[in-house]
Order: structure tokens, then C-alpha cells, then sequence
């Protein structure tokens, strides 16, 4: 059992704290509820640049590097990151060290001078992050894949933003979007590691206790209105073809998450997946092939990824989709689906001996889910699920309506790809 407790503060302010034995590091992690997808049309990469921007400089520590060094200094390991739906911030120090993460992470947040001549300075280097992002084929084809599957919503826009709307963004765009959504009602702060818990909660409550409650605006809710199979072609010079292959499945907080991450791993979560065994290790097609859950509040994707090579990017295709229409019709060899949950299982575990993954590991399930299973609790929830549960679950979701390719390579025409996915059954 994980050890570790839930507080909430009247403000709205949710509190995490998790004691690790056997480790002198300690994991601070701010987590909001807010990103991508909560973002207006003119403002789209806006909560992506708040991010940046929130490292440039404070009244305390004027500079990008008075807070580097501040935290270089003690040797800490800290970043931020921003997804669809939530926006993370995090220190990682010796357990001495915990007053100045603590400290750093409010100043950020809360102090921020959003300077105007570091706002012009960071719109160039995210313009180049675009570039980049846009330069690897990998990256481009996801982005593909999410104006395909989620045309004309805001779940469609990359995280990242586009230049024609970073472009425009003004001091006031930051202030006002931080303003709106930066409230303690979104917001949790989870703390893993060496150290004590009732310490850690006295200093988050002298710092944050004192903010005032507000609520803030939701996402817009996402509605599917595809009835068929439906292709994206990319035409760029490669040397691989790069794909997606994506079924619209559940919500995150659907009872049959569980069913499905079995599913996810036993496809192509690790190296004896049936994906990697069928496409890399029996026919030598791609270097890279692995499945993806695309986890949101109101809808989900089950995703395969693949670089291929280009001459046989339609044989994978079919192969993939062939793998896929087996769950549908055999059920899962005992043995096969035994080892998809200990391999989950031993992930789990693994990945909780280290301070940051507890920390993000409990803001997630309270974020996303509004409740923390226990690891031992959500492995048991695995072991439950049946040969029986994947072939029900297949049948439901792996159909013709909700398949997607998106594709990018040396390709003219994307009818004969089209073809492929119109003949799934």
C-alpha cells in the first residue's frame, strides 16, 4: 500500500503528501487542471506559452537565471509540461531542500512579471519549438491524427499553438487566461519523497492557504459525428512511412479503463506485444511500432504508432488491422493475457520507487479521476478483467466508425489507404 494522504483546503486547494522511506529526495509537483483544450480560437497556444513564461522572471528573482541558478545550485531537477487538459510544475531536491522548491514554485506561479520584452523573446523560441515539432515526422504525424479525429474542436489544435496566434498573444492575454483559471479550485500540489508530511502540509498552507476561492470556466465538451472510416495523407519526403492508426474509445473515468489498458499493453506496450512480434520481430516492416491511450475527461483513442518501411506501408496496415480484428473474434490465451498484467504490474511498482512518478501518479488519479486507487488496489482491478472483457470491449469499440489513419511519407494518393480501412469489418 502506498502511504500517502489527501487534504483539502477550504479555498478548493487539494493536497497531496506521500512519504517515501529509503530516499533523501523529495518531489514537489504543482498540477492544474487546465490546458489546450480550454483555449479560445484566437488564444490557442496560450496556456503552452504561460508555461514558458512563468520561468522568466519574478519580483524576487528578476531573471530566467536567478531561478536557474537558485535551483542549479542545490542541483534540483525541475521542468514544466502541458497537455489538453492539465498543466504541470515541478522540483525534484535533496529533502534539505524543500523551503526553496517550495518557495520557487510559489514565486513562479504567483509572482510572475510576465515582462513584455521576455514575451516578445519567447514567441520566437516557441515559433522555433513549432519548427521542430514540424521537422520530425514522428511529431507531425500525431498532429495529423488529432486535426483528423477532432476536426473544428479545440482538441484538434497542437499544444504548442501556431505562430499566426503566438504571434498576437499580449501581456494581458497571459494575465487574464492565469487569472481565470490558476485558481486553488483546479489545483493540486502533491509531495513525494523523504521528509515530514506535517511539515510539508504547515508550509503549502502558510504559503496557499490565504488564496482566495473562485471557481473557473470548463472545457467545451467534445461530440463525434464520424460514420465511417476516415484517412489523413501527408505527402513529405521521408525515408520511412510514419502512421497512426486510431479507434475513438472511452473517457478516462469509464469502468472499463482497466479492460482497456490491459488491451493496450497486451497489443503494443512492450517488446513480445503481438504488434512488435507481428510487424518488427516476424517481418521486419517497422523499427518503431507501439500502441498509445489518448485519455480524456469526455472521450478516448486507441492509438498505433509505426514507422514502416515505405514500400510496404499498406501490408502493415492491413497486418495491424488484422492483429486488431482478431481480439474481436479469439479470445485471449490465458497465458497471454497473464502476462499483459504482470508486465502492467511490475511497470507500476517499478516506477513507484522514484519521488516524482508517486507525486505525478496521485495528482493524475485525483485530477483525472477525482479519487486515487491505491496501486494495489488498480492492480487488482487488472487481474479482474477476463479474456471475455477484451473481446466484449473490441467488439464495441474496434469497428469501422470510429477507425482513423493518419499517414505521412512520399505518397500521391490516400484513396488506396482509404480502401484498406473501408474494407475493416
Amino acid at each position: 500500500m502506498l502511504d500517502y494522504k489527501l487534504t483539502n483546503f477550504s479555498n478548493g486547494l487539494r493536497v497531496i503528501t506521500a512519504p517515501l522511506a529509503e530516499t533523501r529526495a523529495v518531489t514537489i509537483l504543482f498540477l492544474i487542471g487546465v490546458g489546450s483544450r480550454y483555449e479560445e480560437a484566437r488564444l490557442s497556444g496560450v496556456s503552452h506559452f504561460l508555461e514558458h513564461m512563468f520561468y522568466k522572471g519574478t519580483n524576487k528573482r528578476p531573471k530566467a537565471l536567478d531561478i536557474a541558478k537558485s535551483l542549479d545550485s542545490v542541483g534540483a531537477d525541475y521542468n514544466a509540461f502541458t497537455a489538453e487538459e492539465s498543466t504541470g510544475f515541478y522540483i525534484r531536491c535533496a529533502t534539505e531542500h524543500f523551503d526553496l522548491a517550495l518557495d520557487i514554485l510559489y514565486d513562479i506561479l504567483y509572482n510572475s512579471k510576465f515582462d513584455q520584452k521576455e514575451i516578445e523573446k519567447e514567441k520566437a523560441v516557441i515559433a522555433e519549438e513549432i519548427n521542430m515539432r514540424q521537422d520530425v515526422p514522428q511529431e507531425q504525424v500525431a498532429e495529423d491524427l488529432k486535426c483528423l479525429v477532432y476536426d473544428g474542436h479545440p482538441l484538434a489544435k497542437e499544444i504548442t499553438g501556431q505562430k499566426e496566434t503566438i504571434k498576437q498573444f499580449t501581456r494581458e492575454d497571459l494575465t487574464s487566461y492565469k487569472e481565470k483559471y490558476y485558481q486553488p479550485s483546479k489545483m493540486i500540489i502533491a509531495v513525494a519523497g523523504g521528509g515530514k508530511p506535517s511539515e510539508w502540509l504547515a508550509k503549502i498552507k502558510e504559503k496557499l492557504e490565504g488564496l482566495p476561492k473562485k471557481e473557473s470556466l470548463d472545457f467545451e465538451e467534445f461530440r463525434t459525428k464520424q460514420k465511417n472510416p476516415q484517412s489523413s495523407l501527408h505527402a513529405r519526403k521521408t525515408d520511412q512511412a510514419h502512421l497512426m492508426i486510431a479507434f475513438r474509445t472511452i473517457p478516462v473515468r469509464d469502468r472499463r479503463w482497466h479492460t482497456w489498458k490491459v488491451m493496450s499493453n497486451l497489443l503494443g506496450e512492450s517488446m513480445s506485444s503481438r504488434l512488435f512480434t507481428e510487424i518488427r520481430e516476424k517481418r521486419g516492416l517497422a523499427y518503431y511500432i507501439h500502441t498509445a491511450m489518448g485519455e480524456f475527461s469526455d472521450n478516448g483513442l486507441m492509438v498505433v504508432a509505426a514507422g514502416v518501411n515505405i514500400s510496404k506501408a499498406e501490408e502493415a496496415i492491413k497486418i495491424i488491422l488484422r492483429e486488431i480484428s482478431r481480439l474481436k473474434t479469439d479470445l485471449v490465451d490465458p497465458d497471454e493475457l497473464g502476462r499483459a498484467k504482470e508486465n502492467l504490474k511490475g511497470r507500476l511498482y517499478l516506477s513507484l520507487e522514484e519521488s516524482f512518478n508517486v507525486a505525478e501518479y496521485l495528482a493524475n488519479e485525483e485530477l483525472l479521476l477525482g479519487k486515487i486507487d491505491d496501486p494495489d488496489v488498480l492492480i487488482k482491478k487488472y487481474e479482474k478483467v477476463t479474456a471475455q472483457d477484451l473481446q466484449k470491449f473490441a467488439n464495441e469499440f474496434f469497428v469501422a466508425k470510429n477507425l482513423n489513419l493518419a499517414i505521412i511519407g512520399p505518397f500521391k494518393e490516400k484513396e488506396k489507404y482509404q480502401k484498406i480501412l473501408s474494407s475493416f469489418a
